[in-house]
């Protein structure tokens, strides 16, 4: 990715975005947005970073370890470590036995209307939901250079093979509007210059790995696309 300088108000970033705690009176960390764990080495260059408190980067850990560990059992149809396709599924679940146990008695098997066996997974959706708020809160602060305050007023996540066509293309459509994002901030310096954008308005992180759009207007609207299977949209009012 490319590196994108900020000038947005440096105040907005003096405090942890996830807690409130006044960054200057506590330890903090670099947290990266998206998490690394979602992504496959080698990593992208200039990889999104914003400076946290280092007891809410270390409370996402586990999350984040369920999170990637579940959905690449999702995309292979089983939490087995010898068959996963994504690496750090495949690292987790092979040194994590009751993380795998979970995953595994997430499975359900149900007949279709054809009689065929469909593979379904239930999941935590409270370490899903977490996993996704942390990423969206990330990505408004370091690509519009304000937080985003509070709980979020919408939170939808889906796999992309479930939404109807229209939703889907819906969904898709990133509309920046007329206006302008804040003055200084990358999300500006993204929309005039086109940098890591494709045509489509997505910011391209990783190709078919992990794609995202934040768009500003009287709301914050996050939207992420997680290896082409997982839709996300994270909502807060300004």
């Amino acid at each position: 990715m490319k590196g994108l300088l900020d000038f947005a108000d440096e105040r907005h970033k003096a405090w942890c975005i996830h807690c409130g705690a006044v960054l200057a009176n506590v330890e903090t960390n670099l947290d990266h947005i998206p998490s690394k764990s979602i992504l496959d080495r080698p990593f992208p260059e200039n990889l999104p970073t914003i400076r946290i408190c280092r007891s809410c980067n270390t409370s996402f850990s586990n999350d984040e370890e369920y999170f990637t560990a579940f959905l690449g059992s999702v995309l292979v149809g089983t939490a087995d470590p010898d068959h996963q396709v994504v690496e750090r599924a495949e690292k987790t679940l092979s040194k994590n036995f009751r993380l795998q146990d979970e995953i595994e008695a997430q499975l359900r098997v149900e007949e279709d209307v054809d009689g065929n066996d469909q593979v379904t997974f239930v999941p935590d959706i409270d370490r899903i939901r977490n996993v996704v708020i942390k990423n969206a809160r990330g990505h408004v602060l370091f690509e519009h250079g304000q937080p985003a305050r509070g709980e979020p007023a919408h939170i939808a996540i889906e796999p992309l093979q479930i939404l109807t066509p229209e939703a889907v293309r819906s969904f898709e459509m990133i509309d920046y509007g007329p206006g302008w994002p804040e003055v200084g901030s990358r999300l500006m310096s993204r929309l005039v210059s086109g940098a890591d954008m494709g045509a489509d308005g997505w910011v391209i992180v990783q190709p078919n790995v992990y794609r995202f759009a934040v768009v500003v207007n009287s709301q914050f609207v996050v939207r992420t696309v997680i290896r082409e299977y997982l839709a996300t949209e994270v909502v807060w009012d300004r």
